[in-house]
């Protein structure tokens, strides 16, 4: 690429022009979380609105009966799955699913790309359930699932402009510039992208933290998030070439949620075993 026009000039040229097409999130999931957020949910309502996507629903129901939702017995109806499992947590896998659709984008330069973000989004996402529910924050956990699953949003549709850019225009760009660009644009790229699907504020907040050499200690949903991170970049499901290694018993957020050296341990076990499954579910 040219020394004196850099890749984020570029990508931010084409948004400021609008000359780029933003990912459009699924309006039946997008509903499912307003519902869910102005507490209006219940499990009819749930099934009238997913009925209107029959995809969405097959997939709901796959990844329910998962190892990683899974009850003690096969989920066989969208009200059973909503009965057992509970209208917050069918929202946040309908959440998942839905944002699944999102990272198919590629038309193959990034696919591999792609498919590695999205597999360390699920393991952020699902190892910030796991822990809200394991640290005696289980009212956040849908929260945290969702957050973990939004803290890269950015980065896939800043691939995807890329990966437009690279094969319409014939540009050279190198690894490296991709990855620096993708680190500096990911948190203000992703709060625009919040913004345009009217996503709370708590969201937004929590990807502009997430780089943050400070932590709000009383920020929990934001505490998780980071921890669970670095915790995957420990355990090789980084998306991107690790910064070198954290350590993880020292990080503040640590003392912010009230763990023990014991229970990082087990987090860190969790997401060895659920690389997996959370594969299987991507």
């Amino acid at each position: 690429m040219d020394d004196k026009t850099t890749l984020e000039a570029l990508i931010q040229a084409k948004l400021d022009g609008g000359d780029v097409e933003l990912p459009v999130f699924d309006e039946v999931a997008l509903r499912i979380d307003r519902e869910v957020r102005e507490n209006k949910l219940d499990a009819d309502l749930l099934c009238a609105i997913l009925e209107e996507d029959i995809a969405l629903v097959a997939e709901l129901l796959r990844l329910a009966n998962s190892a990683l939702f899974a009850a003690r017995s096969p989920v066989g109806s969208l009200k059973e799955a909503a009965v057992r499992l509970g209208v917050r947590q069918i929202a946040s896998i309908v959440f998942s699913v839905s944002q699944k659709r999102l990272y198919s984008a590629s038309g193959g330069l990034f696919k591999g790309r792609l498919t590695r973000l999205w597999k360390h989004t699920s393991a952020v996402s699902l190892g910030s359930r796991w822990l809200a529910n394991n640290s005696g924050y289980r009212g956040l956990s849908d929260e945290a699932f969702v957050a973990g699953l939004l803290h890269d949003i950015g980065k896939l549709s800043l691939l995807c402009i890329i990966e437009s850019m690279m094969e319409k225009e014939n540009l050279d760009i190198t690894e490296e510039e991709i990855n620096t660009t993708l680190v500096k644009m990911n948190a203000k790229h992703g709060v625009a992208l919040l913004e345009l699907w009217n996503m709370p504020d708590s969201f937004k907040d929590i990807l502009l933290e997430l780089g943050s050499e400070d932590v709000d200690p009383d920020n929990k949903v934001l505490c998780i998030v980071r921890l669970v991170e670095a915790a995957c970049m420990a355990e090789g499901l980084g998306d991107m070439p690790s910064q070198g290694q954290v350590d993880l018993y020292s990080m503040p957020e640590v003392a912010a949620l009230s763990l023990s050296e014991a229970d990082v341990e087990e987090l860190c076990t969790v997401l060895r075993e659920a690389v997996g499954g959370t594969a299987k579910a991507a």
